[in-house]
Parts: structure tokens; C-alpha cells; sequence
């Protein structure tokens, strides 16, 4: 496909995504009873806590500007969504574009599932893929030093403050500097990774382990005279979180998810079959998928201690795809697209109308028990009309 064509369709694409945003954030930030606002109320006033940094930092701005912690919080998502999109949009627009890459870039587990998702919209997960666009543009330089690695470790660490859940993605951020480092794992690249990774280790075991009390908690909830939501779970153990999960599961959500997988992951998995590393190491000529399902496997416990599912997948896909393209882009990865049969979308109302169905046609839910969405942007597109007019 053609790049330029491509990158004005992209750009067009995020701006409209970002229109709607905006459009569902405003709706959000003075819903009493939403749990994403709850999520960033949550803050340091009562003492150290999970998910706490980001929260602190919105509390702390609303009283240097005086303005409601609501009002913040929409200025800061708002913020956060206009930089995600623009990282991203740099990010994939200076790579030769396949069919199948384009198929891959607008799949329903991709950017637009927080918008096909509004329940999704401004979650903290936003802050990793942030910090992984930030972290492949430092590893993206011809010459890494140990500055570098400093920057990565201070990354992880404020993701893991803002939220600990990336702990089950690190394997997706090691990743970059194994790649960037030609799979060669010399004393001073392990010493350097080892190093960059402790803090965040450290820091993962004071959020496990020192929780707030009852009254710290209610301190806390008072700061901002709200306590709902986020802000109520902080007290509930990993084996509450575990217990809501089997309690609901069935086999159905299961066998659900895994055809989820498989439709929304397949033109990307058809890449990643057709790739081979480039790297001058032992795994250079090596086909790609093990590797990619290895990332993979960590986040599988994701989906046994918290019942978000539809946040999962759409987490381990954009990873997966930002470290193809990571690597694709800086010469790390060869694809073999003349292998690919694409006759089947010779015609080009073939084409058309699988794009739309595949990209547009459906979305999963968040929770584990709903069932698939259909066509989720015409739905949000009929909201928005209902409250103009």
C-alpha cells in the first residue's frame, strides 16, 4: 500500500478516534458512579499505595490551579490520549505498509477497542503503551549507552507506580533491548538489564505487600471527598480478585475468547509465521512465532486473577504489534509477504467488505461473561448524534 496514502487515511483515522474520546471522556468526568475516574482518584494522601502516582499528581495540580480533581482528571485523560496518538502515529508511519500489515494496524483489538469499549476508555493501561512507544523511540538510535538504560529503568518504574499490572508486560519492554542488542547476552548487557529491572521489582513488592488500612484508605477517600469504585477495592486481596474469576468461569467464555484470539490476532500471527530475525546471533534466519508467543505467556495469568479479559487481549495485541513493528522497522525482522496468498482479495468489493467486517464489524467486551459487540462504532456514533440533537 502506499505510505502516503496510508499515513493521511492514519492520521485522518486517529483524529476521529481521538474526536470520539474526547466526546466520552467529557461524558465520563462527572459520572458519579465511573469506575475509570474512581481508578484516578486514587492518591498518595493517606499514605503509599498501588496505582497511586498518577493520582497524587492530579491531586497536586488541581490545587496549584484551582480547579475541581474531576476537572483535572479530564484535562490529564484528554493530555494522555493526544500523546498516545501522536507517539503512535509517529511511531508506524515511516514502514512500508502490506495489506496485511493494514489489516493488522485496524484490527478491533488495536486502537479502537477503548472507543468500541468506552467502559475501557482512559484506563491505565494507556500509560503502557505509552511508556513502550517511548522506550522503542530510545532503543530505536543507532548507538545505546548507559544513559539509555537509565531512562528505561525510570520508565518502568513510574508505569509500575501508575499502574502495577505492567509487571505481566515487562517481558514485551525486555524484549526491545534483547532485540536492539542482537540477542547477545554479554556480561554487561545482562548487568545493565538486571539493573534496569531491580527498581521495578522493588517497588512491585512494597505494592504487594504494604496495602493502606481501613483508616488510611478513608483518609485518603476524604482528600477528594469521594470513595467509590477503585478507590473501595483497594482493601480486596489477590485471592478475592482470583475468586471473582472462577466463580464466573465457564467453559463458553473460554472457547469465546480463544476464537476472539484467533480472529483478531490472524492477519498479525500470518506476519509474524512469514517473519525471521535478522539479528547477528544464534537466532538470525530463526522464524519469529516462538519467540512472539513466548512474550505471550506471562499474560495468560493475567486472565486467571482478574476478570477484564477483554483489556487483556487488547493489552498483549498492541504489544505484540508495537514490538513487530519495532523491530520491523529498524531491520531487525525480514517478512516474507510474496509467500502470503492475497488472490482471494484480487476484487476489490472483496477487499472493502472484509477490511470493514474484520476492522468495524465487531469488538470483545471487558468482562469475561459479555458477549462479543457488533458494530460498536456505528453504536457510539449513534450516542453521540442522540445527545446533539
Amino acid at each position: 500500500m502506499n505510505t502516503i496514502k496510508f499515513n493521511l487515511w492514519f492520521k485522518i483515522y486517529l483524529i476521529v478516534l481521538f474526536l470520539f474520546a474526547f466526546f466520552f471522556l467529557f461524558e465520563k468526568y462527572d459520572n458519579n458512579v465511573e469506575w475509570t475516574i474512581s481508578e484516578w482518584l486514587i492518591n498518595y494522601q493517606g499514605g503509599f499505595t498501588r496505582r497511586g502516582l498518577l493520582g497524587e499528581i492530579v491531586f497536586q495540580f488541581s490545587k496549584i490551579f484551582s480547579v475541581t480533581v474531576r476537572e483535572m482528571i479530564f484535562i490529564f485523560q484528554v493530555a494522555t490520549y493526544i500523546i498516545f496518538y501522536s507517539l503512535l502515529y509517529k511511531f508506524i508511519r515511516d514502514i512500508n505498509k502490506s495489506l496485511l500489515l493494514v489489516f493488522a494496524i485496524f484490527s478491533p483489538l488495536f486502537i479502537i477497542y477503548p472507543i468500541a469499549e468506552v467502559e475501557v476508555l482512559a484506563r491505565k493501561e494507556v500509560f503502557v503503551f505509552i511508556s513502550f512507544l517511548i522506550v522503542g523511540n530510545i532503543f530505536g538510535q543507532k548507538i545505546i549507552k548507559n544513559k539509555h538504560f537509565l531512562y528505561f529503568s525510570l520508565i518502568l518504574v513510574t508505569a509500575t507506580l501508575i499502574w502495577e499490572g505492567v509487571i505481566f508486560y515487562i517481558p514485551f519492554f525486555i524484549i526491545i533491548l534483547i532485540i536492539k542488542n542482537n540477542f547477545i547476552f554479554d556480561r554487561i548487557f545482562l548487568i545493565r538489564i538486571i539493573l534496569s529491572v531491580l527498581p521495578t521489582l522493588i517497588i512491585f513488592y512494597f505494592i504487594v505487600f504494604f496495602k493502606l488500612t481501613t483508616n488510611e484508605i478513608e483518609i485518603m477517600c476524604k482528600s477528594v471527598n469521594e470513595c467509590y469504585g477503585a478507590m473501595s477495592y483497594m482493601s480486596n486481596s489477590l485471592e478475592s480478585n482470583i475468586a471473582e474469576v472462577t466463580s464466573k468461569f465457564k467453559l463458553t467464555y473460554l472457547i469465546r475468547y480463544i476464537l476472539i484470539f484467533l480472529i483478531g490476532f490472524f492477519p498479525f500471527l500470518l506476519i509474524i509465521k512469514n517473519s525471521k530475525f535478522k539479528a547477528n546471533s544464534f537466532i538470525s534466519g530463526k522464524n519469529c512465532l516462538p519467540i512472539f508467543f513466548i512474550l505471550l505467556l506471562p499474560n495468560i495469568l493475567f486472565f486467571y486473577v482478574a476478570q477484564d479479559w477483554g483489556r487483556w487481549i487488547n493489552i498483549s495485541y498492541t504489544l505484540s504489534l508495537l514490538t513487530y513493528i519495532y523491530s520491523f522497522k529498524n531491520n531487525f525482522i525480514t517478512t516474507n509477504y510474496k509467500s502470503i496468498d492475497f488472490s482471494l482479495f484480487k476484487k476489490k468489493f472483496i477487499l472493502i467488505f472484509s477490511f470493514i467486517i474484520f476492522s468495524f464489524g465487531w469488538s470483545p467486551k471487558t468482562l469475561m461473561n459479555e458477549d462479543v459487540g457488533s458494530i460498536p462504532i456505528y453504536r457510539k456514533s449513534l450516542i453521540i448524534i442522540d445527545y446533539f440533537f
